[in-house]
């Protein structure tokens, strides 16, 4: 992988725009003018953003109804009832809550790099450079969603899960274009370093 890696925030797209310039004889004239700037990233906001977030809170809940009930037969077996029964049960919810909701994020994102909304609707998590995430930023991501009301910042360009992480959500199909993109601005960039050391 080339050194100076290129981030998806940072590819440049090229555009020309005709202007009315006069010529040397003064005369008005239309010319193509070509410009750069950042290519707009198609992030997944909004609505979609919370379509993900409504498919993961029932599959959460499966995943939590079978671990409740795994867990109460392995104590109940063991004899920890008795033990169990004497700490207060919102105690035992808030732990639960706190382990189990960050970990089902931390399992698929970590694993496949999107949970399974994400999955089923075609949204993939990546990194600033459009590969898959740390370790450490998806475990940010995951703990960042045990924030009191963090699931309503879906609605702005990014969720703080998100921000906080330095991570984004895209669309799959969108994914393969920015890599494409990312490679050829980090191919442009380093021709342009080779001439200017000629």
């Amino acid at each position: 992988m080339t050194e100076n890696k290129i981030k998806i925030t940072e590819i440049r797209e090229y555009y020309t725009v005709k202007r009315k310039e006069k010529n040397k004889d003064g005369e008005l004239v239309e010319v193509d003018k070509t410009f750069w700037r950042y290519k707009e990233i198609n992030y997944v906001t909004g609505w979609a953003r919370f379509g993900h977030f409504l498919l993961d809170r029932v599959f959460y809940y499966i995943l939590a109804i079978i671990v409740g009930v795994t867990l109460g037969g392995i104590i109940g077996i063991s004899g920890g009832a008795e033990w169990l029964g004497s700490i207060n049960e919102r105690v035992i919810d808030i732990v639960f809550y706190l382990t189990l909701y960050p970990g089902y994020y931390l399992l698929f994102e970590s694993t496949s790099q999107s949970s399974l909304g994400k999955l089923i609707l075609g949204r993939v998590v990546v990194d600033e450079y459009g590969e898959k995430p740390t370790f450490n930023q998806i475990l940010g991501r995951s703990f960042a969603r045990i924030v009191p009301f963090e699931q309503f910042s879906c609605f702005s360009a990014k969720g703080w899960h998100d921000d906080w992480s330095n991570t984004f959500v895209i669309r799959k199909k969108d994914l393969e274009e920015l890599k494409v993109l990312v490679r050829l601005q980090e191919y442009l960039t380093e021709d342009q370093k080779a001439s200017k050391a000629e």
